[in-house]
């Protein structure tokens, strides 16, 4: 049942939204080919708060910025197994053994009117490629506006405390924390320390984009 109605949504945003190549419009992928010679990539962050390694593919900009827009805000989810899959090939984030996989989570009252979280998403594909557990280990409790007009300082202050550790699911291992782009980095860093004060010993993070 729900793989027929799951196979449905996807024909009908490929009807929506057919999948096309943003740069020049052949069929077939998101970002052909020809157009992936054009695709920025960023090199690997280092100690960025609790997190001891950020791995980020490419910089969020061009086709990179305009598929994850498409998929946050259109659903475009078949756009996440092939960038996935394209930053693999590209560099794997570092998961050493006992390692489990969670991701930065929404306010559940956005999610569940959006229906989806992107993070959430690619977790799970990362996780099905590298045959690590997904868990959903935190918990964010206050909803937030937009943090697009605020600088790095205010981003920080305004990111403070708004997530927790669920309760009732033991994971004190490694951790790939995992979202879509890295920006300023303040929500990744904020559930990075949430995660190691919780007990987790190290924690590494993924994402398909940052800003540089």
């Amino acid at each position: 049942m729900w793989d027929q109605l799951n196979k449905l949504k996807e024909t009908i945003i490929d009807i929506i939204f057919p999948r096309n190549c943003l740069g020049c419009g052949k069929e077939g992928k998101y970002v052909c080919e020809k157009c992936d010679l054009f695709l920025s990539e960023t090199p690997s962050l280092f100690s960025q708060g609790s997190l001891e390694e950020l791995v980020s593919i490419w910089e969020y900009e061009g086709l990179i910025k305009e598929i994850i827009l498409r998929i946050k805000y259109y659903g475009a989810f078949e756009a996440i197994n092939e960038l996935v899959e394209k930053a693999f090939k590209i560099r794997k984030p570092y998961i050493p053994e006992n390692t489990v996989i969670t991701f930065v989570p929404m306010f559940k009252k956005k999610e569940k009117r959006r229906g989806f979280n992107q993070a959430e998403i690619i977790a799970k594909k990362v996780g099905e490629m590298t045959g690590s557990n997904v868990l959903s280990l935190l918990e964010k409790i206050k909803d937030t506006p937009s943090q697009t007009k605020l600088d790095k300082e205010e981003r920080l202050k305004n990111i403070r405390g708004l997530f927790k550790r669920k309760e009732g699911i033991i994971c004190n291992s490694n951790v790939l924390l995992v979202d879509d782009v890295w920006t300023s980095g303040a929500t990744m860093k904020e559930c990075a320390r949430v995660l190691k004060k919780s007990g987790v010993k190290r924690i590494f993070g993924f994402t398909l984009a940052r800003t540089v």
